[in-house]
């Protein structure tokens, strides 16, 4: 769909008034063509098997790698982000034997409930002044959002995989809005990891083989929440008292400085899920 460069003008204006009174904490345009190394990325990531269970995303590896293939007509991708900095270190409780560690994304309502009605509305928004369609995706498809939030300029992906941003650390929940509408595209961020490896060398379960990639396999979020069948013997001493998730190289990222904690409601923690008592059952082994 093309557009006058005041009409685009006007449309990313409203695009960031939107975002803002939505709640999101940052905002960025890019291309659907802007990630070509993804592909191969994702290729080498299914071949070496470190998706593990996730079964998914080898079956949905053609659509996920190319956001053109996922739908053919999209000119341009709007990637928000809103951050769920926590407001304590999360691994604190790491040496309280007695509570159990959940992840700081599951510390209160579901994100993807959270930004997908506020994603519809700025979708909703952007078609009645511009026309065309528009797709709203969090999580609910084969998109790669971090690749994309990278070129969007929102951050880059650091050595731990996971997005890091300059001004929110590495606490920032994705969500894309698929448009036939031309915007202009901003600037992509570079990398500003440098020689910094303490995301790599916190992991109690080794699950970096090299910086930039991630073996799922070894992965405690995945152990504790996608994992299909039973922990392995070999990572249940390290794991220690996580019980769903694990945040340990997102909090060591010396990027967190910068971050600040969740202004959205909805994803401050809630008390019950901060700590939890862990209760011990007799099981067989």
């Amino acid at each position: 769909m093309r557009t006058s460069i005041s009409d685009t003008t006007k449309l990313r204006a409203l695009i960031d008034a939107e975002a803002r009174r939505a709640g999101f904490d940052a905002v960025a345009v890019t291309r659907p063509d802007a990630i070509p190394l993804a592909p191969a990325r994702l290729a080498e990531f299914v071949a070496e098997g470190f998706h593990g269970s996730m079964d998914w995303i080898a079956e949905t590896i053609g659509r996920r790698a190319e956001p053109s293939t996922l739908w053919p007509e999209v000119r341009s991708i709007i990637v928000l982000a809103m951050n769920y900095g926590p407001d304590r270190d999360p691994r604190d409780v790491l040496d309280k034997h007695d509570r159990g560690a959940i992840s700081v994304y599951a510390h209160n309502r579901d994100y993807h409930d959270v930004m997908k009605g506020r994603l519809k509305e700025i979708a909703g928004k952007i078609v009645a002044r511009a026309g065309g369609d528009v797709k709203v995706f969090v999580d609910t498809a084969p998109v790669m959002e971090k690749p994309l939030a990278e070129a969007a300029g929102l951050g880059w992906q650091g050595k731990h995989t996971n997005l890091v941003s300059r001004e929110h650390g590495s606490w920032l929940f994705l969500g894309t809005i698929f448009t036939t509408a031309e915007l202009e595209p901003d600037k992509a961020e570079i990398d500003h990891c440098g020689s910094c490896r303490a995301c790599l060398d916190i992991c109690p379960t080794d699950a970096f083989p090299a910086p930039y990639r991630l073996d799922a396999r070894r992965c405690i979020s995945y152990l504790t929440i996608e994992n299909k069948g039973p922990i392995p013997r070999e990572f249940r001493e390290a794991i220690g008292n996580r019980i769903y998730g694990c945040d340990d190289c997102l909090a060591v990222c010396p990027w967190n400085k910068f971050a600040s904690v969740a202004a959205e409601a909805k994803l401050a923690a809630r008390e019950n899920l901060r700590e939890p008592e862990k209760k011990e059952r007799n099981v067989a082994s």
